[in-house]
C-alpha cells in the first residue's frame, strides 16, 4: 500500500518516506516529488544513490506533472545521481587533485618492483601479476580509507563551522588541517588494526595504506565535496535560496555508506527540508530474506500468491545453444506482439552474448544496448592497437610474420599516408606481402622478410611474371624504423606515451580511430597515460612493464555503445540495473542454481568477516539485495521469462535457482521445455565428389610437373587447385619450414658446384689429388652453407639447428659426390628451366599442343661419353621416402619430364647434343648414424627406356582426357588425401 508523502515540518531533522517498489514505484516517487515542490514552493533537488533510474524518474516526473503548479516551480525538479552531484560540488577545482587509478597503481608498483620479496609473498612474480597486485592493494587501501572517513567527516564539518566566518571556501590552510586530521585518524586506526593482524600480507597492506593515504583519495575527496555542498547551503540559507533535498535510496547501502550519508543528511536538514526515500519491501518481497521482518515468511507467501504470476514463464533448455536460441525466439515473439521496450537480464553472460548475436540478424529495426560492461578490449579498435603493441615488443631481430601481418591487416592503418601514395595504389599490397611470406615460408625476422621479397623479385624475373610492388620494401622499412625507435628508447612513463601517440599519428591510426565509436573511446583511455604534469612522468619502467600496464588498463575499460533510433529497443543488463526501470517484457537467462544469485568475491586481503567489521558489502547483503531486485522485477513487470540450462557442460543435471523452486512450491509454477521449431527432412547420403566442367572454363595451355602429379594423384584435386585456382588460406607454423630449408640447400649446392668448376680451372691439381679435392670440397661446401644460411639465421635464430643438421651431412655428401665422379659423372648445370611441347588430339580430333615445363635441380654429363647425360633431383628427405617415390614413378614422373625435356631436339638449351639416359633422386638427409660408408643417398630410376615409353603414352592419354572434359573424380588414396587442400571441398570421409 502506498505511503503518504510527509508534510512539511519546521523540525530540523530528516523525514522518512517509503515507496512500494512495484509497477507503480516511479509514479509514487514522481507524485511525492511534486508534492514536495508544492509544499515548499521550491524546485527540489532529487539525488539518487545509483544512476540507473535517472531517465525513468525524469520521464515519470514529466508524465505526472500537476496541472495547477505555480509557474515558478513548473520546471522539472533537478534529478541527479549521487556521484554526479559530488563531482558538481561548488569550488571543486580547489580540492586536492584526485589521483587517477593509474597514478596510484604506478606508485604501488614502483614499491613492489623494488621489493621482490613482496611479489613473492603475494605470488605475483610476473609483470601482469604485479600490476594486478598493485590494483588490488590500491582498491584495498581505498576501502580502509573509507572505513575511517566517518570520523574524518565529523571533524571536517566541525572545522568548517569553526572557520566559516574566516573563509567561505576550502583553501590551502583548510586542506592542511584536513591532512593533519587524516594522518591522526589513520595512525589511530592503524595501530588498532596492526595489533590484531598476524598475517604478513595484511601487515604489508596496512603499511601501504599508512604511507599512501592522502586527501587525494576518493573517500576523502567525496568528504570535501559534501563539505563544499554544506558550505554552499549555509550561504544559500542566508540568501533565502535554499532548496529541499530528496534522497532516494534505490539500493541497500553498505553500513559505512549509511553512516556517511546519514550524517550528511542530518547536517543538510539543519538548513532545509530533507526527505529520505527508501523502499518498502513488505508487500513486494517474494522471499523472507527480501522482507527481513519477523513475519517475513508468512508475508512472502501472501505476496507470492497475490502476485500476477500468469505473465511469468519458466523455460528450461538442455544445451547452451538451445538456451541461446530459446532466449532469442522468446524476445522475437515479444517483438511480434508489438512490445517495443524489452530487457535481457544477463545472469549468464555467455548465453546473453550468443543471444545478442542471433538477434542481430533482425536488422537495424531493433536497437540492442549492452549495459553489462562490454569490454573495450573485445572491439576491433583495441585489436588494431594490440597488433601494434605486439609488434613493438618483438625482439631485435624482428617480429614473427604472423604479428607483422596482423598489424598490417588492421582496418585503421592508412597505407597511403605511410607510403605517401594514392590509397588506390595500395589496394592489395598487404595481400601481396602475405602471399610472398607464405610462399617463401618467411616465419620471422626483418632480414628474412627482406630476403623473401628479394627472392620473389628474382623468381618473377626468371619466370617472366609481374614483379612485386616496390612499395613492399618501403613499408617494411617504415615499420622496422618504428620498431628500432622503441628498442633504443630509454622508456619512462611519459616518453612511452609520447612515442605511442607519434606512432598512431605516423600510421594514420589516430585519425581512423577518431572516426570509429570504439576507437574514440580507446583514444580517451590512452589519454589517461599522459602523466606530463604528474610526479610519475619520469618514473623509469621497462617496455614490457609499460605494455603490460597498457593492456591491463584497456582490459578493464568498458565500451559504451552509441544509441540509435529504432522501432524497438532491447537492453542487455545485469539484474541490479532493472531497479526502478520500466520494461514491457523481460527475459532472464542463467536462472539455474549455480548462477542465481551471483556473488562478488571479497577483495584480495578482505574476508567476508573483515568486510563486516569494516562495514562494507558482505555476501549476506548481496544475497538480500538480489532477492529484492528479483522480487521487484517479477512484481513490477507484466511479462517475465526465466530461462536456464537444465544440463551442465559436463552433462550433470542443473535445477533452477532455489528462489524459483520455492516459488514453484508456493504457486504451482511449472517449467516448460524450450519449444524450438524443428524441420524434418529425408537424409541423403553424400556420394563421391565429381567435378563436371563448365563450358566457359578455360583449359590449360601449360602444365608443371607438380600440376601433373596432382592430376595423377586425384583429378578432382587438380580441378580445384589448377583449374579453379583455389588455395587453402595457409598460416605460419611455429617451427622452421622444411621447404625453405630445401630451397636454401638447392641454392647453396648450385653455388658450390659452380665454385668447384672455377676451382678446377684455376688449380688443375685438384682434379688428380683426391685428398686435396676432398678437403677443399668439405671446406668450400661448409663455407657456402654458412654464407647461404647466415641471412636466414639473422632473421630467425631457429634456423641454426637446420644448418647444424646439414653440416653433419656434408662429409657423407662429399663421399657420394666423389663416388659419382669415380663412376664417370661430372656436374654440368643446375636449376635449369627445361620443357617440351606435347602434341595431342582433342575430343573432336583437332590437333592441340600443351607445354610441359619445370626447373630441374641438376644435370651431369659422362666424362667417357660426352653425349650421355643424367638428371638429378634433390630431396630434403630421408632415403626411405625416396625409395617409395621410385616404386610409383609414373604417378610422380618429375625426373621423366626433365629427361624428356632435355632429349627434345627441338628445344634450345645448354643440354642440346646430350642424351639423358639415367635419372636419380638424391636424399639430403641420409642416415649417417650407420656410418658414412652405409649412408645411402642415391636411388636410380630402374629400366629408364621402358619407363620413358610408358610415361609418354600415359601423359598423352591423360591430357586427352583432360581436354575431353571428362568428369574428374576424387578417388585418391588416404596418403594423398591426408594433406590435400581440396579435402574440405570434396568432403572425403563423409561419402
Amino acid at each position: 500500500m502506498p505511503h503518504p508523502f510527509p508534510s512539511t515540518s519546521d523540525q530540523k531533522q530528516v523525514q522518512s518516506w517509503a515507496i512500494t517498489p512495484d509497477a507503480s514505484a516511479l509514479e509514487q516517487l514522481a507524485k511525492g516529488i511534486w508534492t514536495c515542490a508544492a509544499q515548499t514552493q521550491q524546485r527540489p533537488l532529487v539525488v539518487l544513490s545509483t544512476a540507473g533510474p535517472l531517465i525513468g524518474v525524469r520521464a515519470a516526473l514529466e508524465k505526472h506533472r500537476p496541472s495547477d503548479l505555480d509557474p515558478k516551480i513548473a520546471f522539472l525538479p533537478q534529478v541527479i545521481s549521487f556521484a554526479d552531484w559530488l563531482d558538481a560540488a561548488p569550488g571543486a577545482w580547489k580540492f586536492p587533485k584526485k589521483q587517477t587509478d593509474l597514478e596510484k597503481w604506478l606508485g604501488v608498483y614502483s614499491t613492489l618492483r623494488n621489493h621482490k620479496e613482496l611479489q613473492a609473498w603475494f605470488k605475483a612474480e610476473s609483470e601482469t601479476g604485479a600490476w594486478g597486485l598493485a590494483q588490488a592493494i590500491v582498491e584495498a587501501c581505498d576501502t580502509l580509507s573509507k572505513a575511517v572517513s566517518p570520523q574524518l567527516q565529523k571533524q571536517i564539518h566541525a572545522l568548517i563551522k569553526e572557520g566559516h566566518t574566516k573563509q567561505a571556501n576550502i583553501g590551502e590552510a583548510w586542506l592542511q588541517q584536513a591532512q593533519i586530521l587524516l594522518d591522526g585518524n589513520v595512525t589511530k586506526v592503524y595501530s588498532g588494526m596492526a595489533r590484531k593482524v598476524v598475517d604478513q600480507e595484511a601487515k604489508v597492506l596496512l603499511e601501504f595504506w599508512r604511507y599512501t593515504a592522502s586527501v587525494s583519495d576518493p573517500a576523502f575527496h567525496n568528504q570535501f565535496a559534501m563539505a563544499a555542498h554544506l558550505d554552499a547551503l549555509e550561504l544559500a540559507t542566508q540568501a533565502n535560496q535554499v532548496r529541499p533535498l530528496i534522497w532516494v535510496e534505490t539500493a541497500d547501502s553498505a553500513p559505512i555508506d549509511q553512516e556517511i550519508i546519514g550524517h550528511f543528511l542530518n547536517e543538510y536538514a539543519q538548513h532545509a527540508q530533507v526527505i529520505e526515500v527508501k523502499m518498502d519491501w513488505q508487500d513486494v518481497g517474494l522471499w523472507a530474506e527480501a522482507i527481513g521482518t519477523e513475519d517475513a515468511q508468512t508475508q512472502a507467501l501472501t505476496n507470492a500468491i497475490r502476485a500476477k504470476s500468469k505473465g511469468w514463464r519458466l523455460i528450461s533448455a538442455k544445451r547452451f545453444e538451445e538456451l541461446a536460441w530459446a532466449a532469442a525466439k522468446t524476445i522475437e515473439q515479444h517483438l511480434i506482439n508489438n512490445k517495443t521496450k524489452l530487457a535481457l537480464v544477463a545472469q549468464d553472460r555467455l548465453v546473453a552474448r550468443r543471444a545478442r548475436a542471433l538477434l542481430a540478424r533482425l536488422g537495424p529495426e531493433l536497437n540492442i544496448r549492452d549495459e553489462t560492461g562490454w569490454k573495450l578490449s573485445t572491439t576491433r579498435a583495441a585489436a588494431a592497437l594490440n597488433g601494434w603493441l605486439e609488434l613493438i615488443r618483438a625482439p631485435k631481430d624482428g617480429p614473427s610474420a604472423k604479428a607483422l601481418l596482423e598489424f598490417l591487416q588492421n582496418p585503421f592503418l592508412d597505407l597511403g599516408k605511410i607510403l605517401n601514395r594514392n590509397p588506390d595504389a595500395c589496394i592489395g599490397l598487404i595481400a601481396e606481402l602475405e602471399d610472398i611470406l607464405l610462399t617463401s615460408k618467411a616465419e620471422s625476422g626483418w632480414k628474412t622478410f627482406h630476403l623473401a621479397i628479394e627472392g620473389a623479385k628474382d623468381n618473377a624475373s626468371k619466370t617472366g611474371t609481374n614483379l612485386p610492388s616496390a612499395a613492399l620494401l618501403e613499408l617494411l622499412q617504415f615499420v622496422r624504423e618504428r620498431h628500432h625507435e622503441w628498442l633504443t628508447l630509454k622508456v619512462d612513463c611519459e616518453k612511452a606515451y609520447v612515442q605511442l601517440q607519434a606512432n598512431l599519428e605516423a600510421t594514420g591510426m589516430a585519425q581512423s580511430l577518431q572516426k570509429d565509436s570504439a576507437g574514440k573511446q580507446l583514444l580517451e583511455v590512452l589519454k589517461t597515460f599522459d602523466l606530463s604534469k604528474t610526479q610519475y612522468q619520469e618514473v623509469p619502467i621497462r617496455l614490457s612493464e609499460w605494455l603490460s600496464l597498457l593492456k591491463t588498463v584497456i582490459e578493464g575499460a568498458s565500451y559504451q555503445e552509441a544509441g540509435k533510433e529504432a522501432k524497438a529497443t532491447l537492453s542487455i543488463l545485469p539484474l541490479s540495473s532493472t531497479r526502478l526501470r520500466d520494461f514491457e517484457a523481460v527475459v532472464v537467462v542463467g536462472c539455474d542454481e549455480q548462477q542465481l544469485p551471483a556473488y562478488s568475491e571479497p577483495l584480495l586481503f578482505f574476508s567476508d568477516a573483515l568486510n563486516q567489521l569494516l562495514k562494507t558489502s558482505t555476501i549476506a547483503m548481496q544475497f538480500v539485495q538480489q532477492a529484492r531486485d528479483l522480487s521487484q522485477l517479477l512484481v513490477s513487470c507484466a511479462n517475465v521469462d526465466l530461462l536456464w540450462q537444465s544440463k551442465s557442460n559436463n552433462g550433470e543435471p542443473l535445477r533452477p535457482s532455489a528462489w524459483i523452486q520455492r516459488l514453484q512450491n508456493q504457486i504451482g509454477w511449472k517449467a516448460v521445455p524450450a519449444q524450438l521449431q524443428k524441420r524434418s527432412f529425408e537424409p541423403k547420403p553424400m556420394e563421391m565428389a565429381v567435378a563436371h566442367f563448365e563450358e566457359a572454363l578455360p583449359l590449360p595451355l601449360s602444365m608443371s610437373p607438380s600440376a601433373y602429379k596432382a592430376l595423377r594423384d586425384c583429378p578432382y584435386r587438380y580441378y580445384v587447385r589448377s583449374l579453379l585456382g583455389l588455395r587453402k588460406n595457409k598460416g605460419f607454423d611455429e617451427g622452421f619450414d622444411a621447404s625453405l630449408a630445401g630451397q636454401t640447400l638447392h641454392k647453396l649446392l648450385k653455388r658450390f658446384y659452380q665454385a668447384l668448376k672455377t676451382r678446377e680451372h684455376t688449380n688443375p691439381e685438384i682434379k688428380t689429388d683426391q685428398e686435396q679435392r676432398r678437403a677443399w670440397m668439405e671446406k668450400s661446401l661448409t663455407m657456402h652453407s654458412e654464407q647461404e644460411f647466415a641471412s636466414l639465421i639473422e632473421g630467425d635464430a631457429r634456423v641454426m639447428g637446420t644448418l647444424r643438421d646439414w653440416q653433419k651431412q656434408i662429409p657423407s655428401f662429399i663421399d657420394w659426390q666423389l663416388q659419382r665422379e669415380q663412376a664417370g659423372w661430372q656436374y654440368f648445370d643446375g636449376e635449369v628451366k627445361v620443357g617440351f611441347d606435347l602434341p595431342f588430339a582433342d575430343a573432336d580430333g583437332n590437333p592441340k599442343m600443351i607445354r610441359i615445363e619445370g626447373f630441374a635441380d641438376r644435370y651431369d654429363v659422362n666424362i667417357h661419353d660426352n653425349t650421355l647425360a643424367s638428371v638429378i633431383d634433390y630431396k630434403n628427405q630421408r632415403f626411405e621416402k625416396i625409395k617409395l617415390r621410385a616404386e610409383h614413378i609414373l604417378d610422380d614422373p618429375q625426373l621423366l619430364i626433365y629427361a624428356r625435356a632435355a632429349n627434345e631436339e627441338l628445344e634450345n638449351h645448354k643440354l642440346t647434343g646430350h642424351r639423358v639416359q639415367q635419372a636419380e633422386w638424391v636424399a639430403l638427409k641420409a642416415d649417417i648414424s650407420k656410418g658414412e660408408q652405409k649412408a645411402v643417398r642415391g636411388q636410380d630410376v630402374v629400366d629408364m627406356p621402358a619407363m620413358m615409353q610408358q610415361f609418354s603414352e600415359q601423359i598423352t592419354d591423360d591430357i586427352k582426357q583432360l581436354w575431353a572434359k571428362k568428369p574428374m573424380q576424387a578417388f585418391a588414396p588416404e596418403g594423398v588425401c591426408q594433406y590435400c587442400e581440396a579435402r574440405g571441398i570434396c568432403r572425403k570421409g563423409i561419402w
